[in-house]
Parts: C-alpha cells; sequence; structure tokens
C-alpha cells in the first residue's frame, strides 16, 4: 500500500530571534570515511548510522563516551534488489527514533531513497538497533517529483510522531528552494498528513531535532554560508511544541573555507547528560575524504534572571536563573556590576535552571551582569541581567477630614529611600494653588508636616474637597482632603 501525503505549505511568521548555545570543534576524527545519519543513546553509550561515499547502504558504530567509536560488523539498511524497485539505489539521509519511555527499543527508521525511479522516503523496524526489517507498506512520494535531502523524526508522545524533513519545490530543483518541512502522525508514524513549512531557511540542506529538559523542541538546519557558496552553517530554532517554530534562527556553528562543506549531521545529548554533540560530516581541508568530526556545546548560557530587578534595601533575594549547559557542579555564579553582589547558595534544578539566592542589601543603583562558571572554567553572561533600584516613595495621610477652626489639621508623612527634593502643594479640584504647603530637600527615610486649612495669602481656606500633590524621588501621588470649618 502506498501511503501519501498532500503539501499545503504555511509560511512560519518572523519574530525575534531566541539565543541557543554554540558548539565548539573538538580535536580528533570520529570516523573517517563516514557520512553522518543518526547518533542515538543506547545501553551504556551511542550508536551511529552513518553511509560510506557510495551511499548504497547504511552501517552502524558504536561509542561509550561519544568520541571513540567502533565500527560495527555487517550491513543495516540497504536499498538492494527487491526493495521497492530501488535497485542500486543509494540511501542519502536517515533518522531515527524510540518511544522515549523505552529506553532499550524498539526503534523506527525513516530514510530516503533515491534512484532512477525517484527520491522516496521509506521506513524500517528495528528491535535491538543492528537488524532492520523494511517496512514494505510504507512509502511516501512528493509532489513535482520534488526532491527530499533529509529527513528527522520526532517522537512528541501518545503515538505522536513529528517528521521533519527538507525537499525542494521539484524541477530544476534550485538549491534555493530547499525548506525545512512537517509532517504529523498520530499512529506511532504509520502515516503523515498536514505538510507545513516548519523553519524558514533558504537553502536549507539537512536537518537534526533534539529535545530539551524543559521539553523545549530545539530543530538544527544546516545551511549555506552567508555569501552562498557552500553549505557551512548550522542554525537553531526553539518551539515549545515543535509544530511551530516563529522566532528566526541563530547560528550555532559554522565551518569556513569551502571545502569545509557540512554534508551531513545530527545532533545527540553528551554523555554527561547536560551538553549536546553535533556529529558531522566535512572533509576540514582534507585533501579528499569525507570525516566524521564532533563539536560540542562547551560554555553556559545565561538566558533570563527573575526578578530582574531589586531595591538596595531588599534582604535575600532567591533569583530564578535560566538558560543551558549548567554544570551538576557548577563552580560559580556572580552578579557584577557598580559592586559585588552577596552570593548567598546555589542550587543547581536543571541544566537549564539555577535557584540562586543573593543579597542586594546596601549594593550600588544600576545594572549588573549575571555570570555563570562551570568547574572547567568556561562561562556564559548576560549583561544587564538585573538591575538594583530604590524603593518609590509614598505618603501617609493622617487626618484628611479636619476643622480648622477647632483647631485641627492633617498631618502629612512623606517616606522616600533616597535623599532628595520633597514638594507638597494643595490645590482646588479645578486645580487652583491653595497653599505651598512644603519645599526642600529631605534625607532618606520619613519627613512629617501639616496643614492647618490656611492659604498662601494667609486666610483659611473654604469649606470643601482639596488636593493634596506630593513629588519626591520616586515619588508622584495625588491625595484628597477635606476641610470643614
Amino acid at each position: 500500500m502506498i501511503r501519501r501525503y498532500l503539501c499545503a505549505a504555511l509560511l512560519a511568521a518572523a519574530a525575534p530571534a531566541a539565543a541557543a548555545p554554540s558548539f565548539t570543534l573538538q580535536d580528533g576524527v570520529r570516523l573517517s570515511s563516514a557520512v553522518v545519519h543518526a547518533v542515538t543513546p543506547m545501553s551504556g553509550g551511542f550508536r551511529m548510522y552513518f553511509s560510506t561515499a557510495a551511499h548504497y547502504g547504511v552501517f552502524s558504530a558504536s561509542s561509550t563516551d561519544g568520541l571513540a567509536w567502533t565500527v560495527e560488523p555487517d550491513l543495516r539498511l540497504s536499498t538492494g534488489a527487491g526493495a521497492y524497485n530501488f535497485d542500486a539505489g543509494s540511501i542519502t539521509a536517515l533518522g531515527v527514533y524510540t518511544d522515549d519511555s523505552l529506553a532499550g527499543g524498539p526503534w523506527r527508521a525513516y530514510y530516503v531513497g533515491v534512484s532512477t525511479n525517484g527520491h522516496a522516503l521509506l521506513s524500517a523496524f528495528s528491535a535491538d538497533g543492528l537488524t532492520w526489517d523494511p517496512d514494505p507498506d510504507f512509502a511516501v512520494s512528493f509532489p513535482a517529483a520534488a526532491r527530499l535531502y533529509d529527513v528527522k523524526p520526532y517522537f512528541a508522545g501518545a503515538d505522536k510522531v513529528q517528521l521533519y524533513y527538507v525537499r525542494d519545490g521539484g524541477p530544476p530543483h534550485d538549491a534555493s528552494a530547499r525548506r525545512v518541512y512537517l509532517a504529523r502522525s498520530s499512529d506511532g508514524g504509520d502515516t503523515f498528513a498536514g505538510e507545513t513549512l516548519a523553519l524558514e531557511t533558504t537553502g536549507a540542506w539537512r536537518v537534526a531535532v533534539s529535545t530539551l529538559t524543559s521539553g523545549t523542541v530545539r530543530l538544527y538546519a544546516a545551511a549555506p554560508a552567508v555569501d552562498g557558496s557552500t553549505v557551512a552553517r548550522v542554525l537553531a530554532a526553539d518551539s515549545p511544541t515543535g509544530l511551530s517554530f516563529p522566532s528566526a534562527p541563530v547560528l550555532v556553528f559554522s565551518t569556513a573555507a569551502a571545502r569545509n562543506e557540512i554534508e551531513a549531521f545530527d545532533v545527540a545529548r553528551s554523555t554527561d547528560g547536560f551538553r549536546w554533540r553535533l556529529y558531522f560530516t566535512s572533509r576540514l581541508d582534507q585533501a579528499a575524504t569525507s570525516y566524521a568530526y564532533s563539536a560540542l556545546t562547551a560554555s553556559p548560557e545565561v538566558r533570563s534572571v527573575s526578578p530582574a530587578a531589586v531595591f538596595d534595601n531588599d534582604a535575600a533575594v532567591p533569583f530564578t536563573v535560566t538558560g543551558e549547559i549548567f554544570d551538576p557542579a557548577l563552580a560559580v555564579f556572580t552578579f557584577t556590576g557598580p559592586a559585588a553582589l552577596t552570593i548567598n547558595s546555589v542550587v543547581r534544578v536543571s541544566d537549564m535552571e539555577l535557584t540562586v539566592n543573593a543579597t542586594p542589601t546596601g549594593a550600588p543603583l544600576g545594572k549588573y551582569t549575571a555570570t555563570a562558571v562551570n568547574p572547567d572554567g568556561r562561562q556564559g553572561a548576560l549583561a544587564d541581567a538585573l538591575t538594583v533600584d530604590y524603593r518609590p516613595g509614598y505618603v501617609g495621610l493622617t487626618d484628611n477630614l479636619f476643622r480648622p477652626l477647632s483647631g485641627g489639621r492633617a498631618r502629612v508623612d512623606v517616606t522616600i529611600f533616597t535623599p532628595g527634593v520633597v514638594r507638597a502643594d494643595v490645590y482646588t479640584i479645578n486645580g487652583g494653588l491653595v497653599k505651598k504647603l512644603y519645599d526642600a530637600p529631605a534625607g532618606a527615610g520619613t519627613t512629617t508636616f501639616f496643614w492647618n486649612g490656611s492659604t498662601d495669602g494667609g486666610n483659611t481656606a473654604a469649606s470643601g474637597l482639596y488636593l493634596l500633590h506630593v513629588t519626591g524621588p520616586k515619588l508622584k501621588e495625588t491625595t484628597k482632603v477635606v476641610l470643614l470649618k
């Protein structure tokens, strides 16, 4: 049975870009002559699925640390004779997923088969990640003879699978027409429908997807260099559901020279549980053979601090700090600016959240930078993450209904938290000035004065409703006063 779906592309809305940690190239080669398709966790480490330069079959390698890889014997997948009429065809891309609650599998793979018959999306199952059985009932064709360049599945829970893939719009197969699309399944990945444009990235070549600790879905896309010459950049965008990525993707990795083109890549959680590793195939200035390399999200990222403003007379304040790449043994966290706030404790909630208790009492006013430092000395900072300010002033009014002819008067208590000029005036409800009550410098604290009902002319004001207007440092308040003769 051939299962197909129709295309109805929807453009993602433009929005400000979100931050994502960048990858730093690691020393050494992970595998020689290997085109990386997928890297998945397994018991005791990881498994990498890769092709050789001819792309006729998919092989695998295993690793306990994500750095040293051992090629496993035998072929994992092939589009050889009898398989979908893709005789002598190539497997040019592959993605693997498993239900997150089933750490030991089973696994399902989606892969791109290419032959003289065109491009098709195929599928296979495996109970152990080594022996794969093609699904003869699964095949997806694309409209207008579009070419398919990469595919990565994402398990969204409850038999829901989201399939991200890169395709063009058909002949003439212009590279600039390649985009990252999304199709959805509610039956465990057996059928897909509802194609949408997931990421607006011109000239996309490859794609990868990961789930952050917060549940955020991060989509990666390999894209051309800024000058459009070669695929030399990896971009990333986040989504709470993975169904739409409204923020513009940000650069997280790049190569430089023209022959450093990224042929294929995937992203996997590193063995330490708080960083991510990018595996990619490139020549990286080698003369000919393509190699599999890796890059690591090495430095922590500080993304937000809440609350973002405190007062200089606050006692100890618990701050929630969000970001990424927070080591379980996070060494140092600081708030620095006009001075350094006292840090009482740092608790790592997860690789994406910290609880920091700090004391701003007596701290100089101004903007402070938040910095997290991992034990290896790598650090990430967020400038102007915190503002230390003084509290707003306030007015206390006693006896705001009084009889001046009987000796009554209104008491005004003005409290400010930094020295400055305090001014108080009494107005009629129509805005006419009645009395300049107070106008003088005042220190931090409470200043008290009275209105006995007199006007600036020395007379007693008429009975009625009046407005007391008080200004001072971070203070602007109007209060009603009733005078009865």
